[in-house]
């Protein structure tokens, strides 16, 4: 085939056909990021308004109904993958996720205006690793059938729970082909994340390791490169970075192409960020939006590797310790997609902000009190905000839009620990025992009334 993309390194920017899984450069060692020949895309759908009426067809429009253009990763594929085969596209109508606009009640409380999360808990794993396992997968079929000589069997990856949900949902649609190999570190992710796995089929390893998921990390690369045969589907593999592109071009389609003022983002390994980063100034090339948007960076206070780098003005890259919290899914401390990160930072105007363990949790009950089913990593996200406009830096009038990674559902137990035994004016919403009687019912919901 005809390739319009490429796989090319950040640091010595050797370029790579994709006609074998690579991802590191093999002639320094450091990560690559896919390019694409911008004239031949430009070419497939033009630039400007043409460009934006291009892809507002294929989401609304009659080519809606042609295969894939029913996933929200893949009708943007001529932006994204230029030239990909369709034929080894694989897709569980994954995208085009609410954009979920926070009540009249809590703007007013928040003292904002505009302010909306981008579901991505709605996806077919709940999280919004399922932008970016579909392009790797497709990806890894494609290898497979077209270089046989790779002899590529399964996949692999390490996780702190979304990842490997996400690997064992796709592969599971594609066993006949794929088998799917998952590192969890041990005792470190919900349980409702580990039950994903498992009932996907998945070989489930659970690794005793100090580092938690940094330590996992080290180990399924060290796994692949003894295993060529398993792709690693993590985010050092550029073709997820791809599928998480479409997070950006989704927001701005949501706002027909008007661009937020900040957009929140919550920060694991840091695949997500570099995506939103590169997507933005891509999309800013080709005409689709006519500036960007203010980023806000956010982490736990648990794993405030960048949120530290920033505050150095920059300068000094140190990554911390692991320590529990209850943003387990972003609880890593040595990003792998640092270096990507850092190649694009400086063409943004970009805060990071970190949040502590009480402060996740009150602001995770505070959202999800207003309808909003997300997570512990979202509610960081959310606080981040809320640091951003109580120090003026996010005005009372400006659009903000707040990526929510995943559905809470994750995250039942943290969350019914917190609401059993947490302070009503912490936003913990418990439970009565009552007799089951009318007398003992309507004592207890006067009690109740009365309380709040």
């Amino acid at each position: 085939m005809e390739f319009h993309y490429w796989h090319q390194c950040i640091a010595c920017e050797k370029k790579f056909d994709p006609d074998r899984f690579l991802y590191v450069c093999p002639e320094c060692g450091n990560l690559l990021m896919v390019v694409r020949d911008e004239d031949f895309v430009k070419s497939r759908v033009g630039d400007g308004a043409h460009a934006q009426a291009y892809f507002n067809d294929l989401r609304f429009g009659a080519s809606r109904r042609m295969y894939p253009n029913n996933s929200g990763v893949w009708l943007w594929r001529d932006f994204i993958l230029p030239g990909f085969p369709k034929e080894y596209i694989l897709s569980l109508n994954e995208g085009q996720t609410d954009l979920f606009e926070v009540p009249a009640w809590l703007k007013k409380e928040l003292g904002m205006n505009n302010l909306y999360i981008k579901m991505e808990g709605q996806a077919p794993s709940e999280s919004f690793k399922d932008r970016g396992m579909p392009v790797a997968i497709s990806d890894a079929l494609r290898l497979q059938k077209e270089y046989p000589q790779l002899g590529i069997k399964g996949i692999s990856c390490a996780s702190t729970g979304d990842t490997s949900a996400s690997a064992a949902v796709y592969a599971a649609y594609v066993r006949d082909r794929l088998s799917c190999v998952v590192l969890l570190p041990y005792e470190k992710v919900s349980d409702s994340q580990l039950f994903q796995a498992m009932t996907h089929g998945a070989t489930v390893k659970a690794i005793r390791h100090p580092q938690g998921f940094d330590g996992c990390m080290k180990l399924i690369q060290e796994f692949t490169k003894a295993h060529p045969e398993y792709v690693l589907v993590n985010s050092k593999n550029d073709m997820r970075v791809v599928g998480q592109e479409t997070i950006a071009l989704e927001i701005l389609q949501d706002f027909s192409w008007k661009v937020p003022d900040w957009i929140a983002i919550p920060i694991g390994n840091s695949g997500n960020l570099a995506a939103l980063l590169n997507s933005l100034l891509r999309a800013k090339e080709l005409g689709l939006i006519d500036k960007l948007p203010g980023i806000i960076g956010s982490q736990s206070a648990s794993a405030n590797t960048l949120a530290r780098w920033a505050k150095s003005e920059f300068t000094e890259y140190a990554p911390g310790t692991f320590k529990d919290t209850v943003a387990s899914a972003m609880n890593i401390n040595d990003p792998v997609s640092f270096p990507r990160v850092k190649k694009l930072y400086e063409k943004f105007n970009i805060k990071f902000y970190s949040v502590e363990e009480e402060a996740i949790l009150k602001t995770w009950a505070r959202f999800m009190r207003a309808g909003a089913n997300v997570c512990p990593q979202s509610a960081v996200a959310l606080n981040c905000v809320m640091q951003a406009r109580a120090e003026n830096t996010i005005k009372e009038d400006d659009v903000v839009v707040s990526i929510s990674t995943a559905s809470g559902i994750k995250f039942t137990d943290s969350g019914i620990k917190f609401h059993k035994n947490g302070a009503k004016e912490d936003y913990a919403n418990s439970y009565d025992v009552v007799d089951g009687n009318l007398e003992a019912l309507e004592q207890s919901l006067g009690n109740s009334t009365k309380e709040k």
